[in-house]
């Protein structure tokens, strides 16, 4: 396996599954044999088949993900050591979480009345 450098990452909103539906797609390459993903705050890190040709690598960089060109290239060694990139799997909110006062978060559960008869009483 080569590793790549993709130009999308958390930023653009990209998760693992767009990457690989991608590059499985464009490149007519099987899910199976797209390594590990590692995706960044700007870029993400794919590990492909080595031999990749090089026709088939400026088609990927004009692939589009999430609405932004793959741009494709060989990744350099400061792209992998990531120069203090967040290093996560999970895409940050865009917006903060809202508190939900108007509604709380469980339910309680109604207590269903007491049916008639189907208790013995008590001697």
């Amino acid at each position: 396996m080569e590793t790549f450098r993709v130009e999308v990452g958390h930023q653009h909103g990209v998760q693992p599954g767009n990457i690989v539906g991608a590059i499985a797609n464009e490149a007519d390459i099987e899910s199976r044999y797209i390594g590990r993903i590692d995706i960044r705050d700007a870029y993400s890190l794919v590990d492909l088949p080595v031999g990749m040709s090089k026709p088939l690598l400026e088609h990927l960089k004009r692939v589009r993900i999430a609405g932004h060109p793959l741009r494709i290239q060989r990744a350099g060694p400061n792209d992998i050591a990531g120069n203090g990139e967040t290093r996560t799997n999970f895409a940050p909110r865009p917006y903060p979480a809202k508190p939900r006062a108007d509604k709380p978060r469980f339910a309680p559960k109604e207590s269903k009345p007491h049916r008639k008869g189907t208790r013995r009483p008590p001697e």
